[in-house]
């Protein structure tokens, strides 16, 4: 059985990312807030959203699909929630089995053992499995995506009456034959014995066998006793083979269930949490990687909300295509949130999640990769501009067509000349090959260069006349000034 809610014909492997620079988008992005809010406590949960985030979905389809099973679980919160909850308990109350099984299965004890503990973790499996399709009867009418209604309607297909009734037979007539088991032989060369079979006792045989003459071992005579065990495991090997590969498939379907579950859960919670502090957020309408469009309402910074219960802040954007996007401005006015704002709707749209925002349009976009000015460290072996060229090449290899970079006050750590100079030609070469980029700049003679640019957008962090910042980017041209002096009288007027 697979499960297929996160891919429709692949498995989702936890832990597995294809993005580059996972911690440093982490970090840059401030998404550990974000998991977090959509974990709870749940280690699995956690492990699942940060594979999803970071695991962004390039092929419409595949995101359409998602997305639908999203929708589907906004719509029936209770039901995901119940068969996560069936899922996660079964797992943690098969933990002493599973461990007996394991061992067993690994070699380390004889056919016997591995028969018996196989044949008890398949018996504490069936309640659950009833349990899940129990759920699938109550609320498959519910459900509309694809992902979903083939998940439900598999429990009521594989897991019906008959099967129920067929299962608990069978493992009732293997848990009688634990005590007393009737096998067969031929005899091959040398009056040896071979072939050996497990046989099914019918319901009289046990009757008939007790009146036929038999033989008991005498203590001393433990040479037989072994002879009897190995002539037992041969025997009982092929069912104990059946029931250990049966056992690890419903080990590997219960927990790949979880797993891919654990991602809706995540969904789930962080709308939650959201909804609760009054946020908007809305499904991204997203267009294909080679569009260029952006558009957004109310966009804002997830983290920041959820840290200090932020309220958004007003702002509509819409452009029907631009490769650059140069914000620039007055200092502490919400250029950074602004831009992380960005980088956080990119990677939650492309795994199927909500954007913090009233609406938004984008690309799909193949990578996303983000550079961000760095705070002075004492263990850095090299000069600040050298650490921050490291940084960048070493992500060179995976930047390339269709593929997002954000720089944040990058290079300036020189002097505006040089640092202008650096950024600008790596602006240029990214852009010339197809490149997305971001760029929040103080460096007045690198945003100057682009002033002429009909495919560069000028974004600017809002100052009114007073000094006071709206933290508001509205749409604007760069200024020779980053009224720094704002920030000065401020915190010396506070002072006096």
């Amino acid at each position: 059985m697979n499960v297929n809610l996160m891919f429709r014909d692949r498995d989702f492997k936890l832990g597995v990312v294809t993005l580059f620079g996972k911690e440093i988008l982490s970090a840059d992005l401030e998404l550990p807030r974000i998991i977090d809010t959509m974990a709870g406590r749940d280690d699995v949960i956690k492990k699942a959203c940060e594979t999803a985030l970071f695991t962004p979905l390039t092929d419409m389809a595949e995101l359409q699909y998602r997305q639908a099973i999203i929708a589907d679980a906004r719509r029936n919160p209770e039901a995901i929630r119940a068969l996560y909850g069936i899922v996660v308990d079964t797992l943690s109350h098969q933990t002493h089995e599973f461990r007996a099984f394991a061992s067993d299965a690994m070699g380390k004890s004889a056919a016997v053992s591995m028969y018996r503990s196989a044949l008890a973790f398949l018996n504490s499996f069936i309640g659950s499995l009833m349990a899940l399709r129990q759920v699938a009867d109550k609320n498959l009418n519910g459900f509309e995506s694809e992902g979903m209604r083939n998940l439900l309607t598999m429990f009521q297909r594989e897991m019906d009456d008959k099967y129920f009734k067929q299962v608990r037979v069978s493992l009732t007539e293997l848990d009688d034959a634990e005590g007393e088991t009737l096998i067969s032989a031929k005899l091959g060369h040398y009056l040896q014995g071979v072939d050996y079979v497990m046989r099914k006792l019918e319901r009289g045989d046990k009757r008939s066998w007790r009146l036929t003459s038999g033989y008991e071992i005498p203590e001393k005579q433990i040479h037989l006793l072994d002879d009897l065990r190995n002539r037992t495991n041969r025997a009982i090997n092929g069912v104990s083979n059946t029931l250990s590969q049966a056992a690890k498939n419903l080990q590997g379907f219960f927990t790949s269930l979880r797993e891919e579950l654990a991602f809706y859960i995540g969904c789930l919670n962080i709308e939650d949490a959201l909804r609760e502090l009054g946020m908007p957020m809305c499904v991204p309408k997203m267009n294909p990687m080679d569009s260029k469009k952006r558009e957004w309402r109310d966009q804002y910074d997830v983290s920041l909300a959820l840290t200090r219960r932020t309220k958004v802040v007003p702002g509509v954007f819409s452009d029907p295509g631009a490769k650059l996007y140069l914000i620039t401005g007055a200092n502490q006015g919400g250029k950074t949130t602004f831009l992380r704002g960005i980088g956080q709707a990119q990677l939650m749209a492309q795994c199927g999640m909500v954007v913090g925002a009233e609406s938004c349009e984008m690309p799909l976009r193949r990578g996303l990769f983000t550079h961000f000015r760095r705070e002075e460290d004492s263990r850095m072996k090299s000069g600040k501009l050298d650490e921050e060229l490291t940084r960048l090449a070493r992500a060179l290899d995976f930047v390339g067509p269709g593929t997002t970079v954000m720089f944040n006050e990058s290079f300036a750590s020189t002097n505006e000349r040089e640092g202008s100079e650096i950024l600008r030609q790596i602006t240029d070469a990214f852009v010339e090959n197809g490149v997305e980029v971001f760029s929040v700049t103080h460096l007045f003679a690198y945003a100057d260069v682009y002033k002429d640019d009909p495919e560069t957008r000028f974004l600017r962090a809002e100052r009114l006349p007073s000094g006071e910042r709206t933290f508001k980017i509205v749409p604007g041209e760069p200024l020779r000034t980053a009224f720094g002096e704002d920030l000065y009288n401020k915190i010396f007027a506070e002072k006096a």
